[in-house]
Formats: structure tokens, sequence, C-alpha cells
């Protein structure tokens, strides 16, 4: 059995099936999705659609919240009566949303209201955090100035640079693992064996392929610290790609 971690999708489908495919997923393993599975990308739809088919057959696959999922969210919820707020369907468009509205064949806001509510159940059910025996899972980090570091959801989602503010006596010294925030995909391993703090970035800008050190989908053994990299392989559209850049 392995324990593996994936995070920041973004939407690339078929990168990430490339990648599962290196991997040889089995039952017997158990894969973690650390959030931004959406946005940005080519495909966010068949992102959800898969790990949900892996969840239905029996795969052990857990998904976390990030701050895609957590704005996408948001949007959601302004179509409910008496809970309007324009700003934030528009926070989400703005940072890569508008993707995965063309994904649903959505123009506006209230298109939402249509949304099958497979993909509304699947954001719900997302998790903030996982602990296990010698990691913590989560997207973005935690706020080590919170007396409670677990009771923070906000910073989990977006938090960066926080490494040197890690108190080990709050995690229990275990390695926290997460993504959000995009690193070079080449000091991945020398970061590893060097672990200056007790945390480490497997976020390896997938969706960004253009920029230098980026551009692929990082797969992280949790027991052997052991990664898997996998290039970008999705064929972008070119209204997909302006959408993502505007």
């Amino acid at each position: 059995m392995r324990r593996l971690a994936i995070s920041d999708i973004h939407g690339c489908h078929q990168t990430f099936l490339a990648l599962l495919d290196q991997l040889q997923l089995t039952k017997e393993d158990e894969l973690y999705i650390l959030g931004d599975m959406i946005d940005r990308g080519p495909n966010s739809i068949l992102v959800m659609d898969h790990i949900m088919h892996l969840q239905e057959e029996g795969y052990k696959v857990t998904a976390l919240m990030g701050n895609h999922e957590w704005m996408f969210l948001q949007a959601i919820e302004e179509t409910i009566p008496y809970c309007w707020d324009y700003r934030r369907y528009q926070q989400w468009v703005k940072n890569g949303g508008i993707t995965t509205m063309l994904n649903l064949g959505f123009q506006r806001s209230d298109d939402l209201k249509k949304l099958d509510k497979k993909y509304d159940a699947f954001i719900r059910s997302l998790v903030n955090y996982v602990e296990l025996d010698k990691v913590i899972l989560v997207h973005a980090g935690f706020n080590f100035k919170a007396e409670d570091i677990f009771k923070d959801t906000q910073n989990m989602h977006w938090i960066r640079n926080f490494h040197e503010s890690i108190d080990p006596a709050k995690t229990n010294n275990r390695i926290i693992i997460h993504g959000h925030s995009t690193r070079n995909y080449e000091t991945l391993a020398q970061d590893i064996a060097e672990m200056k703090h007790p945390a480490i970035n497997i976020d390896c800008g997938c969706v960004y392929r253009s920029r230098p050190g980026n551009g692929y989908l990082c797969a992280l053994d949790l027991d052997t610290l052991t990664p898997t990299f996998q290039i970008n392989i999705d064929a972008i559209e070119k209204k997909v790609e302006e959408a993502a850049n505007s």
C-alpha cells in the first residue's frame, strides 16, 4: 500500500490521467488531492468527474478544499436567496474561474443555479486538512500565530510563506505537505533532502507550462517522500488560454 499526495491539478485533466498512469494506482493505495483541482486549466469538470469516478469505483481518494474550490463554493452560494454578494462571483471568475464557467457552458452567475447537484455535493464534501501519523495534509498551510492552527480555515486555503513560523509542538512534529504556492520542480528533491523546515510544497505549477521550472504535476509518496513528476500534456484551446490569462 502506498500513500500519495497530488496538489494543484487546475483543470489539467490529461496530465492528471498521465500521472495516475505512471503511478499505476491501485485500490490498496491511498490518494490525497490537496485542493485546487479546478480553474485556469482546460477541463476542471473532467478532473472532478474522474476523482468522483475513482471514489465510486472503490479507490481510496480523499480530496481537500483549496482556495479555488472555496471561491467556487462562494460563487455557488450566491444563487441562494438572500445571500447575494456579486463580488464573490467576480473574485472567482477573475482568479481563473472563467475557464470552469466555459467548461460548464455557463456565461452568467445566474447560470450556476443550473449546476449539476453532483458537483455542488462534491465541493461541499471537501475537507480542510488530513492528519496522518507522520504528515499533515493541507492546501496552503497553517497560521502558527493562531492558538489552534486547525481552527483557522481561511489560512488553510490561502496562507503563503509560513515555513519559518512553524511550531513543531503544534503539529506533533509531523511534516506539513501542501501546495498553493508554485515552486520550481527541479529543486523539490533537493529541498526534501535538506528539509530546512518540516514542510514540503508540492505545487510545481502544472498549469503554468510556459514558465521556467513550472509545468509539472507532482505526486509525493508520503512514506518515502519520493516525488514523481508528469509534464503538462494538456492541449489548451485558444479561448480557454485567453480566458485564463485575462
